[in-house]
């Protein structure tokens, strides 16, 4: 998935039906090939997975003997590892040990590092990198990592973890035994403790879109002409797709935490239809006391006063006035309803 910017305006998506769960997209890059051979293996074992692989060669530090001697998995970081979180029987095209997410994780990375094992070929174990190139984050996940390094790190909030925070690479610290986050990008060595995950339910992201969807999000999001509605959820969707965490998104787009969230929630079941002004399911705004307040003195008012044209107002025009001008966070298309009614309109 490449969620940078696009050299053109993607297809019109805005009225598409309800959208189901994308796969993840996963590229794999060897040091060496990869053979054809090596393409159908990575291609099935994550299919296995539920995700979608793309294997390539690398040129971290060329081939051996002057290698990195890695085998990187460029993937969105939190939603990668969160596959084995929320889904732990199911069963990747490997051997895991006695189940659970943790020893899938464990069975999958040791599988790809089984395709680099043969020191006298290789010249030495290989590791496997996750790495998010969006954001710059990694994990390091070193030959002969011990089965409780990946159960921790499926223990880990990696939520803070986007475009926005400084870069770092998780390391697993055997003498700590627990994983530290190292900033790369700083002038010396320093490393922080990685916080445990939140509670479940807490971050949703959005889910795994596809190019075309991610030109949708960027025409919309960059568009003066859509309603006020549609480019702020469009904003909150395409942060999610980018790799922000909810805390990030809620600072950038000015929007309550809990919105947030429900946007996010209501774009995965329902798609790009989440965005019209007139969607009328999921998880709907809830206007507190004070925008409620201000909202019904702005309809009691009409559009005139504001510099609008016509006699009184539609439920379209506004909403689009109170999102807009900020009067309320969102609008619902009921609570619009009531509240023209109200107002005599």
């Amino acid at each position: 998935m490449n969620t940078a910017a696009p050299a053109s305006a993607a297809p019109d998506l805005l009225d598409a039906g309800p959208a189901g769960a994308g796969r993840l997209q996963v590229r794999v890059l060897l040091d060496t090939g990869p053979t054809t051979d090596e393409v159908d293996r990575i291609g099935a074992i994550f299919a296995g997975c539920g995700m979608d692989a793309y294997a390539e060669g690398h040129s971290y530090g060329g081939p051996p003997p002057t290698s990195a001697f890695l085998i990187v998995l460029n993937v969105p970081l939190a939603p990668f590892l969160d596959t084995f979180v929320a889904a732990p029987d199911a069963e990747p095209d490997v051997q895991p040990a006695a189940g659970g997410g943790a020893a899938r994780l464990a069975a999958l990375v040791r599988t790809m590092q089984g395709m680099r094992a043969d020191e006298e070929l290789w010249g030495r174990p290989h590791g496997v990198k996750l790495e998010d190139s969006h954001s710059g984050h990694g994990v390091l996940l070193a030959a002969g990592l011990p089965d409780t390094a990946y159960g921790a790190l499926l223990g880990l909030d990696l939520s803070g973890l986007d475009q926005w925070a400084i870069p770092v690479q998780l390391e697993w610290q055997p003498a700590l035994h627990t994983w530290q986050a190292r900033l790369t990008t700083v002038p010396r060595p320093f490393a922080r403790r990685v916080p445990l995950r939140a509670r479940a339910g807490d971050t949703p992201r959005a889910r795994q879109c596809d190019d075309a969807e991610i030109g949708e999000l960027w025409r919309l999001a960059g568009s003066a002409r859509v309603p006020a509605v549609t480019w702020q959820r469009a904003q909150i969707v395409l942060l999610s797709a980018q790799g922000s965490n909810i805390a990030s998104i809620a600072q950038h787009t000015v929007t309550g935490p809990g919105r947030v969230r429900a946007v996010i929630r209501n774009f995965n079941d329902d798609g790009f239809a989440s965005f019209d002004p007139g969607y009328d399911r999921g998880e709907r705004p809830h206007p507190t006391p004070a925008e409620q307040r201000d909202a019904r003195a702005v309809a009691a008012r009409g559009p005139a006063p504001y510099g609008l044209t016509g006699p009184a107002w539609d439920a379209a025009t506004l909403g689009d006035f109170l999102v807009r001008e900020g009067v309320v966070e969102d609008v619902d298309p009921d609570w619009l309803a009531a509240l023209l009614a109200d107002a005599g309109n």
